[in-house]
């Protein structure tokens, strides 16, 4: 009788919604974790119907080479579900303001299947742990890789991780996190730490506005309208989200773990620079990437700022 073939182990997997937001958000912990075991990174929607650039990100082949490249550096494994990213798979979400709204119908009926993928896909793995985004921000397809896995929250093997760039603009972990359950803060964090809403989106609005998505807008003209644009856009927005959305009848408790990522943090960066087509419509340059990262490292508490923080849910 011949036996079946082993799977693969591997000590965690990250499951990431596109080539890059693994990297982005974890590539601390990723660089840590490879030193115990093998580490996969399963990119659920990579495939683009053409090579465009639309709404500041480019979408086409040169995301693979990126991806093998960042792979590479840091020893993980990548592997693609190849679904659709959202810019090609439905109608409504060629308006960018859909983009960052709640799942369309279309997208709701399909997510069983989805999850069935990549249920399936995991099914045929053995890992430790595996990491999978809040969906922070609201991008439509983070959030969908985040409810993939809802009825796995309880599991102790399972991580969350904060979705970046989109944490690093203030108050956007705390407006997700107030729609998944409840959660301690401690008193240093400032990331969590609740203040007037008119202030909060104001503060919002000016750090999205200093952001080099916005600062690389062309011509100046152009950049001058588009900014109270967006700070519309971001209140009406967070006057959606405030106070959480009535997903569940039974809200989560978390719990969060805060992970020194100090020895890893240049790898970090200089993973993260090797998707050049994100990285430069997300920061500046290097030194801006560091800024970005160290600051919000110091609003989570004080230290040197070079952190990761993961979440855990359990029933409350």
């Amino acid at each position: 009788m011949v036996s079946p073939p082993a799977r693969p182990r591997y000590r965690a997997v990250f499951v990431s919604p596109h080539l890059d937001d693994a990297v982005f958000s974890c590539g601390g912990m990723i660089a840590r974790l490879v030193r115990e075991g093998p580490v996969l990174v399963l990119n659920l929607f990579t495939r683009y119907l053409s090579e465009v650039k639309v709404r500041g990100v480019v979408l086409g082949e040169e995301r693979y080479q990126e991806e093998a490249d960042a792979a590479r550096f840091l020893g993980f494994e990548s592997r693609c579900l190849g679904e659709l990213d959202v810019s090609f798979r439905r109608e409504a979400y060629r308006k960018l303001g859909n983009i960052f709204r709640p799942p369309i119908a279309e997208d709701r009926d399909w997510l069983p299947a989805l999850r069935q993928e990549v249920f399936a896909a995991l099914a045929a793995l053995d890992f430790q742990q595996l990491y999978v985004p809040l969906g922070i921000g609201w991008h439509v397809d983070h959030v969908l890789t985040h409810q993939v896995f809802e009825s796995w929250a309880d599991r102790g093997s399972l991580y969350y991780y904060e979705d970046a760039p989109y944490c690093g603009i203030p108050h956007s972990t705390r407006y997700r996190l107030n729609e998944l359950g409840v959660y301690p803060r401690d008193s240093d964090d400032y990331s969590l730490a609740p203040i007037n809403e008119t202030r909060a989106w104001w503060q919002s609005s000016a750090a999205y506005a200093n952001t080099a998505l916005m600062r690389n807008l062309q011509p100046w003209i152009v950049r001058k309208f588009a900014v109270p644009v967006v700070g519309f856009y971001l209140y009406r927005l967070m006057a959606l989200h405030r106070g959480g959305l009535p997903q569940r009848p039974m809200k989560r408790s978390l719990s969060s773990q805060l992970v020194s990522i100090e020895e890893q943090f240049d790898a970090k960066v200089e993973a993260m620079a090797l998707y050049c087509s994100q990285f430069r419509e997300f920061f500046s340059d290097r030194d801006d990437c560091v800024a970005t990262l160290l600051g919000y490292g110091r609003s989570i508490g004080p230290g040197t700022g070079r952190v990761e923080r993961y979440w855990q849910i359990s029933a409350a």
